[in-house]
């Protein structure tokens, strides 16, 4: 319960610092606010360090705890720092989540669904498409002047949403649109894809658990009456 709480803060921070770091990054923000959202972001940082370090040394493997931990670590730098890897943060906030569920004892199962159907990998993919995306067309085309505008772009692009608030002039950056729409498409099918099949084959095994059930009742029901049939006949002899 005491690891659960903790997780929770966690959580609760990360997400905090989420959204300051957005603010600051899709909004214009007075110079107190930004020194506010920096302090911030250096305790939160701070703070899942001593988090990662700690769960390290209590780690049984260490070489697997990185490997599985290697890309979170880039959501626990500050900002100011890195200013690309800024939105990163939400992939150390998915770890902590996943810490969270592991604790609750469900974790294994996640783990082992993430893994058997990919998801983890391509929801990565997803992440990384979109950054290099939005860097792209911001380096390319000259009607996208910041790094935010960019990411809006691509996201918008990538659901294809399509508000046309956004939109490229030049042809290598209208090529990079393109891009951007076929492999949203092609990521968030996967993903609908395969969040569909596991309800849908969850809701299989709950009717086949349901029959089985049912069967067994039965069954049970007919050794009952057998018995009762053999004891009237040893009655009668």
């Amino acid at each position: 319960m005491r690891k659960q709480f903790i997780y929770i803060i966690l959580i609760i921070l990360t997400i905090f610092d989420i959204l300051f770091l957005a603010n600051t990054f899709f909004y214009p923000v007075s110079q107190s606010f930004k020194s506010a959202a920096f302090t911030f972001d250096l305790i939160v940082c701070a703070i899942l360090w001593i988090e990662f370090i700690y769960s390290y040394f209590k780690a049984d493997d260490k070489k697997q705890y990185l490997k599985n931990n290697f890309i979170s670590i880039f959501g626990m730098l500050p900002f100011d720092f890195i200013f690309i890897l800024r939105l990163l943060r939400l992939i150390k906030l998915i770890q902590l989540i996943k810490i969270l569920v592991l604790i609750r004892d469900t974790e294994k199962s996640v783990t082992k669904f993430l893994h058997k159907t990919y998801l983890d990998k391509i929801i990565a993919i997803g992440i990384i498409f979109s950054f290099v995306i939005a860097i792209s067309v911001w380096v390319i085309d000259s009607n996208i002047h910041n790094f935010s505008t960019a990411f809006w772009y691509t996201i918008v692009s990538m659901t294809s949403t399509g508000y046309g608030d956004v939109v490229p002039t030049s042809v290598s950056g209208r090529l990079i649109g393109i891009i951007s729409m076929i492999g949203g498409i092609f990521i968030f099918s996967l993903i609908t894809g395969i969040i569909s099949a596991a309800f849908v084959s969850k809701l299989n095994k709950d009717n086949h658990e349901d029959l089985d059930a049912k069967i067994d009742f039965l069954t049970a029901e007919i050794d009952k009456l057998n018995q009762k049939i053999d004891e009237l006949d040893n009655n009668q002899k």
